[in-house]
């Protein structure tokens, strides 16, 4: 009973108990003190219990089969508040505020079998029964959304409940230990009878930490030194190195960019390049790097023009509303007009949502646009209200200025400027006297200053962005807008030919009553385009919404681990998976918005947990309990979900072509710009072709960091695709992970492999001296690529290797080792 008590959220369990202690106390456990039943002292009035969560799930399963909708046993019906409240024959069942003299608590405690509630089935726990006598000593509250017509019972779902911080659990073993999280896998996995694997060496974890924060293999003398620091918390100040370099930003933007699908080409048929798409990747580089608190950099991607105005950041960030595909033949060469044009635009409206809601809430929001979601409660209705958010915003360069006073100032001179053009047509309408005349050239003469003086500010910079359509240039037909929002209708099966009713803005009405989120945006009449967006923006940062908080930790969890605590992260509705450890998906999302929303410190929460510092082998199998829990662990848990021990991950494409490029000492490591190119554009006036076998491996401008790339989304870059990068026309999650000889094959004979390892071979050469033998030089290289001396073995393999073929080919092998694509 206390077990099934200690179940409920931490901010119901202390009245729950309490509640359990008087209902104990006036029956047959008289006995029990109540120290024993009380988890500590109880404020004055307890904690709030939730009718949803807490009460009606007692209701449901024991009352409504008698007094619901279907039958009224004694004119009691309990589904219902008005009829619960206002009773049956015997007169009122519930008094608000006063538990002890409910008859429904009286009938529910009766010792007497013939009044006890309910008459078949078992009776009420004492729990179930001190939660209902907490309900009403609470008042009784009844949510207008529970009634039966009002509840979409979809709301129970897990995911969309809100955020309370649960215990930490009890564990046997309290030495392994290291972080609050390190508590819960270990719950687990005693619950399971498993034995966490023993701690990885050092080698492998700074390797591990490195690939992992920074996308880079580490430094050989940095490998050294930190396996012979003897501080004990030189792995806590190596996390501290690792989070405070520029490269982690490079790093965790890549995993950013593959969500929201970022690409910088159209995609579609012609797929045009977008030169100006870069700032945004920059933007989200520098915020990383800078720890930007999670909720702004969400509204800064939204609406940051609008909640943060005059910064660059505002601007740039808007780069996440453009990220995606853009059909440029639908939207420049169709007017708005014609069918093809409307589809054209309810599509480019339909990603903006999609990107929105999917990556932040990690919702399939876009199931809704034909017909109510079938699984989440998400209406056609709720769907427009996104779309009407961005009525009136469409894909094109924005002009900016990176120094804020700079913007302040052409602010102020182009509103001086606009009001003079006024004030000179006005005069231009009168009729011409001294006085005029002399009027009109003094203004004439201040609109060359002014012109001159905008002339002589720093020339703009030009961003790729959602911005306002402005029915001139790309946005043909559409009318000159001046940002007006276009009228968006609920379209019948998704059909641009049958519209419905007229919606305006607004978020997801269940969802925003289940959280107690506003269920409206408050705009007032006449209301900037920027305003729609920013109420959106200020929705989905809300403290209550859970979806938030919840979505941006699994995520992080993922790329430390390989799989998120929910296996679905674009999707934790109710067609995703269920979370592995609930209560840690929980503690952590409440520790992550409660504490300062920074990235960098949930980062360290997980790389400085014992769970996360594990080998991804046993590596005490000398003994035999070690033995006997290996086993069981491939048994119980064949997949490692509970994290027995760390997962093996290949790296991703990027961090393989990183890590060649580092180890040949070629990598360029300038930060920011325009992204360079791997190919040779051909046809570029019509449908561009992207040459990617002209391209000169040897080009020392393309050895820069690959989030630098230039991404097309038609003619994916062969290499990268082959190591399973990411397709920038998706919203992509998860990479898919695939081991095929193709890969083998262009780690062997792609053209910027052969180059690198020429490069390798020379550094070898240069480091190891003139007289050194290949010996020395594949130890060398062993240590750099892999942090590692090679065995007797592979030392053996390696000399035949490059005495017979040269040693450009044996760095080629080490290049191909699997040890060098995977972290352990």
């Amino acid at each position: 009973m206390i077990g099934v008590a200690m179940s409920c959220p931490r901010n119901v369990r202390r009245t729950v108990l309490r509640a359990i202690g008087i209902v104990l106390a006036s029956s047959a456990f008289l006995s029990w003190p109540y120290s024993v039943l009380a988890e500590e002292p109880l404020a004055s009035g307890g904690q709030p219990i939730d009718f949803i969560r807490d009460v009606r799930p007692v209701l449901e399963k024991h009352c409504t089969k008698c007094h619901g909708e279907d039958e009224q046993q004694g004119g009691l019906r309990l589904d219902v508040r008005d009829d619960a409240l206002r009773g049956g024959d015997s007169g009122p069942v519930i008094v608000p505020a006063k538990g002890a003299e409910s008859l429904l608590i009286l009938r529910v405690t009766s010792k007497d079998a013939s009044e006890r509630m309910p008459q078949e089935g078992p009776p009420l726990t004492a729990v179930q029964v001190a939660i209902l006598r907490a309900w009403i000593d609470q008042g009784a509250k009844w949510p207008a959304e529970a009634e039966p017509k009002g509840l979409d019972k979809r709301l129970d779902h897990w995911a969309f409940q809100p955020l309370r911080r649960p215990r930490l659990p009890a564990v046997r073993d309290a030495a392994w230990v290291r972080t609050p999280i390190d508590r819960f896998i270990l719950a687990k996995l005693d619950s399971l009878d498993l034995r966490p694997a023993a701690e990885a060496d050092r080698r492998t974890l700074i390797r591990r930490l490195s690939f992992d924060l920074v996308g880079l293999p580490p430094e050989p003398d940095r490998v050294d030194a930190f396996v012979a620091d003897n501080d004990p918390l030189a792995y806590e100040k190596l996390v501290d190195e690792l989070l405070a370099s520029p490269h982690y930003g490079e790093r965790w933007a890549r995993h950013w960019l593959d969500v929201v699908q970022f690409g910088e080409t159209h995609g579609y048929d012609k797929d045009k390049p977008r030169p100006n798409a870069w700032p945004y990747r920059d933007y989200v580089i520098r915020a990383l790097n800078d720890d930007k608190p999670f909720g702004r950099f969400v509204e800064e991607q939204i609406a940051g023009d609008v909640l943060y105005p005059g910064t660059a950041d505002g601007i740039e960030a808007l780069g996440f509303i453009a990220a995606g595909p853009w059909d440029f033949i639908g939207h420049a060469e169709l007017p708005e007009t014609k069918i093809d044009g409307m589809i054209a635009r309810h599509l480019d409206r339909d990603d903006m949502v999609g990107n929105a809601l999917g990556t932040f809430c990690s919702l399939t929001v876009q199931c809704a646009q034909c017909h109510n979601h079938k699984f989440d409660p998400i209406t056609q209705e709720d769907y427009y209200g996104l779309q009407a958010v961005f009525a009136a915003v469409d894909r094109a360069d924005k002009a900016y200025d990176v120094d804020p006073a700079v913007a302040r100032r052409r602010q102020e001179l182009a509103a001086r400027h606009s009001e003079l053009s006024r004030k000179k047509t006005d005069l231009d309408k009168r009729t011409a006297d001294g006085g005029t005349q002399t009027e009109r050239e003094a203004v004439a003469r201040q609109l060359a200053e002014l012109s001159a003086e905008l002339s002589r500010l720093p020339h703009q910079r030009l961003v790729y962005a959602g911005t306002v359509h402005h029915g001139s240039g790309t946005f043909v037909g559409t009318g000159p807008s001046g940002g007006r929002p276009r009228p968006i209708r609920i379209l019948t099966r998704g059909d641009v030919k049958r519209p419905g009713k007229e919606v305006g803005p607004g978020p997801i009405a269940a969802l925003s009553q289940r959280a107690g989120l506003p269920g409206e945006f408050d705009l007032p009449p006449g209301h900037s385009e920027g305003d729609r967006r920013a109420a959106l923006a200020r929705w989905i940062t809300d403290p209550k919404n859970p979806l938030t908080w919840r979505s941006i930790v699994n995520r992080v969890w993922q790329y430390h681990f390989g799989r998120g605590l929910v296996e679905t992260p674009n999707d934790l509705g109710h067609m995703g998976q269920r979370p592995s450890h609930p209560e840690l998906l929980e503690w952590v999302a409440v520790e992550f918005r409660d504490g300062g929303q920074s990235l960098k410190a949930l980062h360290r929460l997980i790389v400085t947990s014992a769970v996360y510092r594990q080998s991804s082998t046993w590596t005490s199998l000398s003994e035999t309990r070690n033995r006997i829990s290996e086993r069981r662990g491939h048994v119980v848990d064949a997949d490692n979900r509970y994290l027995w021990r760390m997962n093996r991950r290949k790296l991703e494409a990027e961090s393989v072509r990183d890590a060649a490029l580092a180890v040949a000492g070629q990598l360029d490591r300038r930060m920011g710009g325009p992204s360079y190119q791997d190919f040779v554009i051909e046809q570029p006036e019509h449908s561009p072709h992207y040459e990617y076998h002209k391209h000169d491996p040897t080009d020392w401008r393309t050895h820069r960091r690959s989030i630098y790339r230039f991404i097309v989304r038609s003619q994916p870059q062969p290499f990268m695709t082959t190591l399973d990068c990411a397709d920038p026309s998706m919203r992509v999650d998860k990479r898919n992970e695939s081991l095929a000889a193709a890969q083998a094959l262009a780690m062997l004979n792609d053209g910027l492999m052969l180059t690198l390892s020429k490069h390798f071979a020379g550094r070898l050469e240069r480091q190891a001296g003139a007289g050194s033998t290949h010996d020395a030089r594949l130890v060398e290289a062993f240590r750099i690529a892999l942090a590692r001396p090679p065995s007797e073995a592979e030392l053996s393999a390696l000399r035949e290797v490059a005495s017979t073929h040269g040693l450009p080919t044996a760095c080629r092998v080490i290049f191909n080792l699997n040890e060098f694509a995977f972290a352990d």
